[in-house]
């Protein structure tokens, strides 16, 4: 029986991904040649906002001499997200799915790379963070965001459902045991196609209730 289920944030419950991706050139617009430096670190999937800044300015003094401040962009990344993902649309069915799995009497949560503590600034400007029994970031990773709630629920792997769009999220449920359900149109996110994927959260809510 499914009595917990954990969302990852952007792309899942927000459509925020295009806005979090953009963002890195708006920061670093003012910068020779940053726009090609960008594309070229984004297309490696190197990690967070932290190490992508790290390989920008590496790339930024060594191809063209300019030092440039990692903290100042992480911050200005920040704040530039912080705004436009509390104003951005939700995924198409996810509040109403949300909303039923509340009425099942489901525990959520939200586990995200997204700092902590920015993540809880966006979630609480969205005005919703009161359907959400926690709402997990970084630094700790996904699989110990489950860790975390298996250990403070007392609860199995059996008993939750991990539900992203991406292969971190696949992987973080497929190392915990937990239940995966994927969403995106197609599986280009992920290494492999996920048992379950749907287009929307629509079906969500009806996939869970065959596991009470």
């Amino acid at each position: 029986m499914i009595k917990y289920a954990v969302f990852d944030f952007d792309g899942t419950l927000v459509d925020s991904n295009n806005i979090k991706l953009n963002a890195f050139f708006q920061v670093t617009n003012n910068l020779p040649n940053s726009k090609a430096i960008i594309e070229e670190i984004l297309s490696r999937d190197v990690g967070d906002r932290n190490t992508i800044f790290e390989f920008f300015s590496h790339a930024m003094y060594s191809e063209h001499g300019i030092s440039v401040n990692i903290n100042d962009l992480i911050s200005n990344y920040t704040l530039l997200c912080e705004d436009e993902v509390s104003q951005a649309i939700s995924t198409k069915d996810s509040d109403e799915s949300l909303e039923k799995l509340l009425s099942m009497g489901i525990k959520i949560f939200i586990s995200s790379a997204t700092p902590e503590q920015t993540l809880n600034i966006i979630v609480n400007k969205r005005g919703n963070s009161h359907l959400f029994n926690g709402i997990y970031g970084s630094p700790n990773s996904k699989e110990m965001h489950i860790h975390n709630i298996r250990r403070l629920f007392q609860c199995h792997s059996s008993e939750i459902i991990y539900v992203g769009d991406s292969e971190v999220d696949r992987l973080a449920a497929l190392r915990t045991n937990c239940h995966f359900f994927g969403i995106g149109h197609d599986f280009s996110r992920f290494s492999i196609k996920p048992q379950v994927l749907r287009e929307t959260l629509h079906d969500l809510p009806k996939w869970v209730s065959t596991f009470t």
